[in-house]
């Protein structure tokens, strides 16, 4: 259908499917009026959109074409063979949508094309199942399909009147435009409803996979934290196995001076000698549990603070080295400490510190003993530990001819849970945890090794001159 473009050049861009290039001369007088109407529909207000858009849309339809009913509906998925309104327009107002067959009706004309379908009277004769159309006293019908991009329908518009339509080219040409604008906001809400559903889903999935995942991680910090503990109960007990031994030389000798007090023709010099034995062993008792005690307490000062770090490191190596329980490990154990006094670093969690290196003590002497009993005869195994200042940084070395790491497993030494011991002897957290402490004390922690020859660990401390003053 075409017709003559107005004369004024009124703006009706709006109409680019439609070319108006003539009227037949008996409706040329009607042209004007006829661009009126179409362009007082679309004239709505742009900023709606969606379903108000389509809302404002039908009403106007309504209103200029002075029609009865106006309907937008959708064909119900998949059978199609019924109808679900989203808009009903009926005696001048909107009312509750309804549910209808198709069976027997006109609208299966629409549903089953692509063009306009236009019964301008009599509808209900062509039609005579269809109650709707009886109910309604519908005497015309026309309806367009609005489609997807590939063709698929989605829905129809439809216009309906208790009277005929007087002409049939208007109202065709504007349903058919107005079927396709409306086809346009339906695939938009359909697009808005399925990124709308994405998103939903995809957050659903982010928090069921957060929460899967901080479950996951307050168990493995639980889990941590139990390993943790009991790799460092592990220790103290090691070394409480080993302490115990060396408490009851010091204990004996208190009981034995004891008795010997208790003598009532003990002389005045053995009574002094036996006092002092007390006195000296007595110390010598409360020393070693005093160490054991401050490696053992898990307080922190969480502000740095200057340590003692000779007297540290000499602290809790010679409780270690007291608790080694293998007698000829411990005889044919050769020891060069080097340990410069007054050497003070400042740490944030000493005790912490105390621990690293009574774990790297302890991985020394394991090493050493693996090798100690493949080979006692020959192998004479040695431990050097050096601690040396300097001005910003003081460095400890640790170093053992023990079995040493193989190289494919060096890189992976300080990984958590990660360990070269045999199942049930290592749970991969000393390295881990020892290089932890050494970082959160702004230190560096460096580990070299050759399998059967040597293993050396080097920590690097912040540090001060030995002149500073020391806070123990």
């Amino acid at each position: 259908m075409t017709f003559n473009r107005p004369t004024d050049q009124s703006d009706l861009s709006f109409m680019g499917v439609i070319k108006w290039t003539g009227w037949r001369p008996a409706m040329e007088s009607n042209t004007r009026q006829s661009l009126e109407v179409i362009k007082d529909i679309y004239n709505i207000d742009q900023l709606l959109s969606g379903k108000e858009y389509i809302r404002e849309l039908v009403h106007r339809l309504a209103t200029t074409l002075d029609v009865k009913y106006v309907m937008v509906g959708h064909a119900i998925e998949p059978e199609r063979k019924s109808i679900q309104t989203d808009f009903l327009w009926a005696n001048q107002g909107f009312t509750d949508n309804v549910v209808y067959s198709l069976e027997d009706t006109p609208c299966t004309q629409v549903l089953c094309g692509t063009r306009v379908a236009c019964y301008s009277m009599n509808v209900q004769q062509e039609f005579p199942k269809d109650q709707m159309l009886k109910d309604m006293n519908v005497q015309s019908y026309l309806g367009a399909p609005f489609l997807h991009t590939d063709g698929r329908l989605i829905g129809l518009l439809v216009i309906m009147d208790d009277k005929p339509f007087a002409s049939t080219e208007l109202p065709t040409a504007i349903v058919e435009f107005f079927a396709a604008r409306i086809g346009t906001e339906y695939r938009r809400l359909a697009a808005e409803d399925s990124l709308k559903r994405i998103n939903e889903s995809l957050e659903r999935l982010v928090d069921e996979r957060t929460n899967e995942l901080q479950k996951a991680f307050a168990s493995l910090q639980a889990t941590q934290k139990q390993l943790i503990s009991q790799e460092k109960l592990a220790t103290i007990g090691r070394i409480t196995f080993g302490i115990a031994h060396e408490l009851k030389n010091p204990l004996n000798i208190i009981i034995n001076a004891s008795e010997l007090l208790l003598d009532d023709d003990l002389d005045k010099e053995s009574h002094l000698r036996a006092a002092e034995m007390i006195q000296q062993h007595s110390v010598r008792a409360s020393e070693i549990i005093t160490n054991m005690l401050k490696q053992a307490r898990q307080d922190t000062s969480q502000e740095p603070e200057w340590i003692d770090f000779s007297a540290l490191v000499e602290r809790a190596l010679d409780m270690f080295l007291r608790s080694i329980s293998d007698i000829d490990l411990k005889t044919a154990l050769v020891q060069k400490i080097n340990i410069t006094p007054r050497v003070q670093a400042r740490l944030v969690d000493a005790p912490a510190m105390e621990r690293v290196f009574i774990n790297i003590i302890d991985n020394a002497l394991y090493a050493l003993n693996e090798k100690f009993q493949r080979n006692r005869t020959s192998f004479v195994p040695e431990l050097q530990v050096e601690l040396t200042p300097g001005k910003t940084l003081c460095r400890l070395t640790v170093r053992d001819n023990g079995i040493g790491i193989p190289q494919n497993h060096l890189p992976n030494v300080c990984d958590e849970f990660y360990t070269t011991k045999p199942p049930g002897e290592g749970t991969g957290l000393g390295l881990w945890i020892a290089k932890q402490n050494v970082e959160k004390n702004r230190g560096s922690f460096q580990i070299l090794s050759k399998e059967n020859e040597f293993t050396q660990i080097t920590i690097e401390l912040p540090s001060a001159p030995r002149t500073a003053e020391v806070s123990l």
